[in-house]
């Protein structure tokens, strides 16, 4: 009998446990305001010249409640990339246009559909604004200059809106947290980048308290 009972107690005491450590990562989690810092590879196929990848960083808010949450973040990827694209007004048929950098503005809804201790899965649908830095338009072969058409197309053609859609996990530790994501918006054919965007990112969040008033 005292065998078994010490047995009992191990079992509860570890239920108890688990439970109040579970409890305690809910609460670090739930109802709280989160920043973070990410960087990490932004993938798409550029007109003439194939797919590319290129750095990534930015910024990100989260505010959490028990199963659904608001999502923001601020990115930046860095490079340079000549693009080919058809033009009627060039004695080639085609003309360069080099592209320096990408920006883009996300706003979300997240949901968390179950906490594992520390570790929280969470998915989500938003709407992103993508703005390409300085897009310079090059004379062709033969030094003929590009249509004010052209032109005006180009620049019409560095921004886009769009839907994206997101998934992550979140490891938490108290107040401290690592999280990765996966990124896609789709293909747009009035932007200059013709092809689906996609961001694997890697980052840090804190939780810099509450969500809610608590009085």
């Amino acid at each position: 009998m005292e065998k078994y009972r010490a047995v009992a107690l191990a079992l509860v005491a570890t239920i108890v446990g688990s439970a109040s450590a579970h409890a305690q990562a809910n609460r670090d989690f739930d109802n709280s305001w989160f920043w973070g810092f990410k960087t990490g590879i932004n993938t798409f196929a550029v007109p003439g010249h194939g797919s590319t990848a290129t750095p990534d960083f930015g910024i990100d808010w989260v505010i959490t409640r028990t199963h659904g949450g608001l999502y923001a973040s601020a990115n930046q990827s860095i490079f340079e990339k000549d693009l080919e694209f058809v033009d009627a007004s060039s004695t080639t048929g085609q003309r360069t246009v080099r592209v320096n950098d990408m920006r883009r503005i996300s706003v979300g809804a997240l949901v968390f559909p179950h906490h594992f201790g520390g570790i929280t899965p969470y998915a989500g649908l938003g709407y992103a604004i993508t703005v390409l830095g300085n897009a310079r338009v090059f004379v062709d072969s033969v030094n003929t200059f590009p249509s004010n058409a052209f032109l005006d197309e180009v620049e019409n053609e560095r921004s886009r809106a769009s839907i994206l859609a997101l998934g992550g996990v979140q490891l938490q530790s108290k107040k401290f947290a690592l999280f990765g994501q996966y990124t896609i918006l789709p293909s747009e054919s009035t932007f200059l980048f013709r092809s689906v965007l996609s961001f694997i990112e890697f980052g840090v969040r804190l939780n810099f308290g509450s969500s809610i008033d608590r009085d």
